[in-house]
């Protein structure tokens, strides 16, 4: 289990909160898993129930993005376009870094939670099966993007995600087989173990019910938001 949050301010009714420099914050959470482990979906209801309960707005966002660098990313991942594991790893930093100067930052200096579908623990799991023994390397071009306040991993078996993901869509994209799902998951859960209390991890089981993975997301949730937030 990862260890507390370090300081930071949190989002309040709406209201921001200074942290201990002085400048609004409000948590940076992020949703993780391998592809069919649900997490979109845990990321929408996560979004209506935050805003209800705590009484402001949820901003949510996700990576690669709808900017530039984001738009090739996804053309490769749909196989528009063919690119080496190098311009993969070197083009989702790019983007990642992009994505928090010009939406994620500005979004939580302003006392706004941010939800995240996918960020650079993606990119490790990813990244790594592509390129063996390049984990440093691709860790250390994501060096100037942010920690999360919270990561939420949904950890389910390869075999159930893509029974999911064959059943919603009849297209698979890149990554989209059995074999790499399963090395992916060892690769999150490996990531996990590495980097628990640095990019404070949780690891949720994403085989149960939604409901059961949205009663667990919620409650971690909650660890990161201001208690007195409900009333």
């Amino acid at each position: 289990m990862a260890g507390p949050a370090p300081p930071m301010g949190v989002f309040m009714m709406g209201k921001e909160v200074r942290g201990d420099a002085g400048e609004a914050t409000a948590p940076f959470i992020v949703i993780e898993g391998i592809d069919g482990a649900g997490k979109t979906t845990q990321l929408k209801r996560l979004r209506r129930w935050m805003e209800t309960r705590y009484g402001g707005p949820v901003h949510t966002t996700g990576e690669p993005t709808n900017r530039p660098i984001g738009k090739l990313l996804k053309d490769a991942l749909q196989r528009r376009v063919e690119l080496d594991g190098i311009c993969h790893a070197l083009l989702f930093a790019a983007d990642r870094i992009d994505h928090v100067k010009t939406e994620i930052e500005s979004h939580i200096h302003r006392g706004i939670p941010v939800l995240c579908d996918r960020y650079f623990l993606s990119s490790f799991a990813y990244q790594w099966r592509e390129m063996p023994g390049e984990l440093d390397w691709i860790e250390s071009i994501n060096a100037r993007a942010i920690h999360p306040h919270l990561t939420l991993l949904i950890d389910a078996p390869a075999e159930v995600c893509m029974d999911r993901i064959r059943r919603a869509r009849p297209d698979t994209e890149l990554f989209e087989d059995l074999e790499t799902l399963r090395a992916i998951r060892e690769n999150y859960l490996e990531l996990a173990r590495r980097r628990s209390v640095l990019d404070h991890i949780r690891i949720i089981d994403g085989a149960r019910t939604p409901d059961q993975v949205q009663e667990e997301a919620r409650a971690r949730v909650e660890e990161v938001m201001q208690p007195s937030c409900s009333g």
